[in-house]
């Protein structure tokens, strides 16, 4: 495969302090940094160790949870970003990945590993990560490149709407699914091999990256991704020309058969704490933290804003974190209090909905509000979708959201579709009589 349209700088037009996680907020002189989570897996000494990074850098501000399972820190003042960036090291918590065109964190599905036809995929997505981390590819690619893993064949990882996602199948084999994303047009995956052994699932990534970065659009970043280069071949050619960079790599690179651990089925008690606009303060945070440290609970960060504990005993948690127990799943993005994309407060709609929204009606669905038509909520993929814009309406010029219904949240093929546009107010109005 030739690689000559590959460009030696990394980082993006921004420049490489994204590679770091490192973004500007709409506020002057303000910062955001993001630090992946791999797998969502945080012990509580790191939780412990961000809380206290938090409360030093960016006091009164909470530490948001991301679609990605990253935490972000938010708020940060221009002349402390690099000392942020000293004391996550210090506390060995590395992030890069968290932004730019590389490699982003790779996501699992937080309790895969829990259930009882489940494996643990952790130290194969791990393989995978340090084989593309030590490729010369990394640093050539045009965008951002996706990866998730489910160990427990559910989906639970969206490999729908990643560059690629593995999904365990019943005999230990892996499907894969790729080349499908969000953004403003966003398009799911395609089914790419139905079972891959453990070795192929790593030759395939690589592979997949290599000719991410061979064919790539390096002029608009807006067709960047893998999936516009399947739109561009068509799939079945595209389907050719990864399989022959999939059978480059099948030769090239020496890779270990790995065999998934089983289900940790011990760990059999489970609470979800849902945070509905991704936000918990530094102090939640810490108190998490040592109480799973003194009870010796597992920490997940999933993929809907939530924070899920695994135990061996029943989960009996403080007042001040149990009210974030068996609140709906509603997912939000910054928007416009600090996103320079952002068009509408995805926040305040958020949280409002959830003081609304209650009871039965709403358990196993995620609502999904993102403020701009980029779908960093996933809102187009959601079971209801909220997606920010401004329109004129009703002869007034304000922040409105068209609203999305029937998505497979990435789990499946099905896309939401879009049914009507309507005013904050409506969109409130809307939902509410759907309670009923």
């Amino acid at each position: 495969m030739s690689h000559n349209n590959v460009s030696s700088t990394s980082g993006g037009a921004a420049g490489p302090q994204r590679l770091l996680g490192t973004y500007p907020q709409r506020q002057e002189g303000q910062w955001m940094q993001r630090i992946p989570i791999f797998g969502g897996r945080i012990e509580p000494h790191q939780l412990k160790a961000i809380a206290a990074i938090a409360r030093r850098f960016s006091p009164g501000t909470p530490l948001h949870l991301t679609t990605r399972q990253d935490i972000e820190l938010h708020d940060i003042a221009e002349q402390d970003v690099g000392a942020v960036y000293q004391e996550l090291s210090l506390a060995g918590i590395a992030t890069f990945g968290a932004c730019g065109d590389c490699v982003r964190n790779i996501t699992i599905g937080a309790g895969c590993e829990f259930v009882p036809d489940g494996v643990d995929v952790w130290p194969l997505a791990k393989l995978v990560r340090e084989t593309l981390f030590n490729s010369p590819t990394l640093f050539a690619l045009p965008r951002k490149f996706k990866l998730s893993f489910c160990g427990c064949g559910q989906g639970c990882g969206r490999p729908f709407i990643n560059d690629l996602g593995f999904v365990r199948n019943p005999d230990g084999t892996f499907q894969a699914i790729g080349a499908g994303s969000l953004g403003a047009r966003p398009e799911t995956g395609i089914e790419l091999y139905p079972a891959l052994s453990t070795q192929e699932v790593v030759w395939l990534a690589a592979g997949a990256m290599d000719l991410f970065a061979a064919l790539g659009d390096r002029e608009n970043r807006r067709k960047a991704r893998l999936r516009h280069v399947r739109q561009r071949l068509g799939d079945e050619a595209f389907r050719e020309e990864l399989g022959r960079s999939f059978e480059a790599t099948r030769h090239t690179l020496a890779v270990p058969e790995l065999r998934p651990a089983g289900s940790k089925g011990q760990y059999s008690f489970r609470t979800v704490l849902q945070f509905v606009t991704g936000e918990i303060s530094a102090d939640e945070a810490e108190r998490l933290a040592e109480f799973c440290r003194d009870k010796a609970i597992v920490i997940r960060i999933n993929l809907t804003h939530g924070i899920e504990l695994y135990s061996r005993e029943p989960i009996t948690l403080p007042a001040e974190l149990a009210r974030y127990e068996n609140l709906p799943c509603i997912v939000a993005c910054p928007g416009n209090d600090t996103c320079t994309n952002g068009l509408t407060a995805c926040r305040k709609l958020a949280a409002e909905l959830a003081m609304q929204l209650t009871g039965p009606s709403w358990q196993g669905k995620t609502i999904a509000i993102s403020g701009c038509p980029n779908h960093c909520a996933q809102s187009a993929v959601a079971d209801i979708g909220l997606c920010g814009c401004i329109k004129t309406l009703d002869g007034k010029r304000q922040e409105a959201y068209q609203i999305y219904r029937g998505g497979g949240n990435g789990k499946t093929s099905q896309l939401a579709t879009v049914q009507e546009t309507v005013s904050t107010e409506q969109a409130v109005a809307r939902l509410m009589a759907e309670a009923g």
